[in-house]
């Protein structure tokens, strides 16, 4: 019998959660019926921190679910982290003899025409869809279907994974009794949902600081136009703050709470941790030089996007890191020179930063939802993961 609700696993770069949920439309809207999560030690570009605890990590975050929803989870759609990850875009075009009503046909001609992968012995391909097309050259639309032209033109997304990270976590699932796996691109499904929920039509930039990476997004609309991932986050305010401060990483962590970046602190402020004091003046500072760091690293990320970004574009901040710090967006935004916007939501299920990625899994599991309707259930599953 199968489950009357999807189930994504998503891989933070300090926690990995599993989550369960009911869809309400093939739209993208769900409701959240059960969560589980481990800690574990992460990964950078190329491997797995402790390989051999990732199994048990895995295990318990899904295990987790399992006990809340009283079945047995059958089947998954696995978020590969950005470090995972590339993505590029291709473009293609058709030209009809004479003016026709597009269908979904013409649709995946597009996309097929404009695949560009090459079979390269560490990629896998994970998906192609469309972020726009373009009908006889002027007319920009999301689903051209039914439209009558004479030509169109689509911009495509392809989406690739590291064969190291199916090569680890999918055997794994399959000893847990997990047999159907669908892989996602989780900076693509975050800029998705993200973009959907804050009702943006156009261009976004998608800041995902976490634990100790930060994930850079472009989405154009509709999909994924440029990513980038790079190992910087948050638990480094920690760290910093650790060194020069000679105090424990435990203190650091608390001392993050009562940090507040847009008070004008002078010489003697402290802030009351725990019954101690440290020092405000030098605790911002300590803070305000990672974040400036962190802006520089964004900066220069987006300096390798092919794509003409325009100025007015919304940038977006999430994650479970900066976007908690009282005065983080603001310093951000200083050194990025350019105003930030922090992730909300009027959804209280869906309204906390440090899950987006995991929501963006669920919106395009939903979404998906290993169905073929219609040529977009095509592009989906153009390019499958294992079953």
């Amino acid at each position: 019998m199968k489950n009357d609700f999807v189930t994504v696993l998503d891989f933070g770069s300090s926690k990995i959660t599993c989550m369960a949920a009911v869809r309400l439309s093939y739209s993208g809207e769900f409701i959240i019926k059960a969560v589980g999560q481990a800690s574990y030690s992460g990964f950078d570009d190329k491997t797995f921190y402790e390989p051999d605890k990732l199994e048990s990590a895995i295990s318990l975050a899904i295990s987790q679910v399992e006990t809340k929803l009283d079945c047995k989870v059958r089947d998954i759609f696995v978020g590969v982290p950005g470090a995972f990850c590339a993505s590029a875009t291709s473009e293609a075009s058709t030209t009809f003899h004479s003016r026709k009503k597009i269908e979904a046909d013409d649709v995946t001609e597009i996309v097929n025409k404009a695949n560009i992968h090459d079979g390269t012995d560490e990629l896998s391909p994970l998906s192609g869809k469309p972020v726009y097309f373009l009908v006889d050259d002027t007319i920009k639309t999301y689903d051209p279907v039914g439209v009558i032209a004479n030509k169109l033109t689509g911009l495509v997304n392809f989406s690739f994974m590291k064969k190291y990270f199916r090569n680890t976590v999918a055997p794994i699932l399959l000893n847990i009794g997990i047999g159907e796996v669908y892989y996602v691109n989780t900076c693509e499904a975050q800029a998705n949902f993200i973009n959907n929920a804050m009702f943006n039509e156009g261009y976004s930039i998608i800041i995902d600081i976490g634990h100790i990476t930060t994930n850079v997004s472009l989405c154009g609309g509709r999909g994924l136009l440029f990513q980038r991932t790079f190992a910087l986050g948050s638990g480094y305010f920690a760290s910093d703050l650790s060194q020069i401060t000679m105090c424990d990483f435990n203190f650091a962590m608390a001392a993050l709470e009562k940090v507040n970046l847009n008070l004008e602190v002078k010489a003697g402020d402290a802030y009351a941790v725990n019954g101690r004091m440290v020092e405000a003046s030098q605790t911002n500072a300590v803070v305000k030089a990672r974040i400036c760091q962190i802006a520089d690293y964004i900066v220069k990320s987006f300096q390798l996007c092919d794509k003409d970004i325009p100025i007015d574009t919304p940038v977006i901040l999430t994650g479970g890191g900066l976007a908690y710090l009282r005065g983080g967006v603001d310093v951000l935004a200083q050194q990025l020179g350019k105003r930030v916007q922090l992730y909300t939501n009027v959804n209280p299920q869906t309204n906390r930063n440090e899950y987006t990625s995991t929501y963006g899994l669920l919106f395009e599991a939903v979404r998906t939802n290993k169905t073929k309707r219609g040529f977009l259930a095509f592009i989906r599953n153009l390019f499958k993961g294992d079953k």
